[in-house]
């Protein structure tokens, strides 16, 4: 798509964060986000994800969203997951193995494509989100602290492990971690804790949904978005009581600084569920965020010029 982008160098430099939260088959429109946050030049210091958030922040932060979009537009469910063979499945049934299908196709895309010397060398600092189910812990893990591929590779599988679809993993050899959306699907209070000034949050579930499930896969499916849906409220909701304590002098006491939120999300339904993956549902996808984050960015930059002028 060709247009003059002039307008937006006069989008304000600001420490920013991006955040990308789980929602499965439909991470492509992040990805649409992302392209056209690029094509402005918009830069942002840190990137926090989660699931398949945390899997696009690791790609882009490593200078690929070209590469990812391929991939987004040439993957189909069976790169990413399998459904398991008689032995597993008695497995399943003898509780020795965690998880109804099997997610060693998106290792090995993972292990092709996450590049950790990128990632350390990259302006942006990527924070990944996952849960332990041994102790309930929540974690934060950046990767500038992760040593080696294999490390990096176990954090990413974890925090992507949709729980009963796949399987936990450990990391360092211990705990069963997965997916962090379940509690944190928006880890906006990170990006606060880090100085951001600005973030830029990237949902994945219309503002509206008005479509009853038909089958146990899309029942399950909404079960997860009610609990997805309901962290990015809180995370939400929490950054604007920080905002509003700013807002009554609280700074004065703690040294606290407005943070200006932006969120993107799918203005017109979105008919995907989470493990749904097709290659013409994602370059739809993938367009439909492009274009809602070139509507967005220039109701900013028109904001901004109005409060100049």
């Amino acid at each position: 798509m060709s247009q003059d982008l002039s307008w937006a160098k006069s989008i304000p430099a600001k420490k920013r964060a991006l955040i990308l939260p789980g929602g499965g088959g439909r991470g492509a429109y992040q990805v649409g986000v992302a392209k056209a946050m690029q094509e402005v030049g918009l830069e942002f210091e840190m990137a926090f994800g989660t699931s398949i958030g945390a899997l696009n922040a690791a790609l882009i932060a490593q200078g690929g969203i070209k590469r990812l979009e391929e991939l987004w537009c040439s993957i189909k469910p069976w790169d990413i997951f399998k459904l398991p063979s008689a032995s597993q499945i008695g497995r399943i049934f003898l509780g020795r193995k965690l998880g109804l299908l099997d997610n060693s196709p998106l290792e090995q895309v993972m292990l092709r494509e996450a590049d950790l010397q990128k990632l350390k060398a990259s302006k942006t600092k990527v924070g990944l989100i996952t849960t332990d189910l041994c102790c309930l812990e929540t974690r934060l893990i950046m990767t500038d602290s992760i040593m080696s591929t294999s490390e990096l590779i176990d954090v990413l599988m974890a925090t992507s492990a949709l729980p009963i679809a796949f399987p936990p993993r450990q990391i360092h050899g211990s705990g069963l971690w997965v997916d962090g959306g379940l509690v944190r699907n928006t880890p906006m209070q990170a990006a606060i804790d880090m100085g951001a000034e600005e973030i830029f949050m990237v949902l994945l579930h219309p503002e509206t949904v008005n479509v009853c499930p038909t089958n146990m896969w899309q029942l399950i499916a909404r079960c997860l978005d009610i609990v997805l849906d309901a962290s990015a409220r809180k995370e939400l909701e929490l950054a604007q009581l920080y905002n509003r304590l700013i807002a009554e002098g609280a700074q004065e006491a703690v040294g606290m600084r407005s943070v200006r939120i932006e969120v993107i999300q799918p203005r017109k339904p979105v008919n995907t569920t989470l493990l749904e993956i097709d290659p013409d549902r994602s370059k739809r996808l993938i367009q439909q965020g492009y274009e809602d984050a070139m509507d967005h960015l220039m109701r900013l930059y028109q904001k901004t010029e109005a409060k100049a002028s």
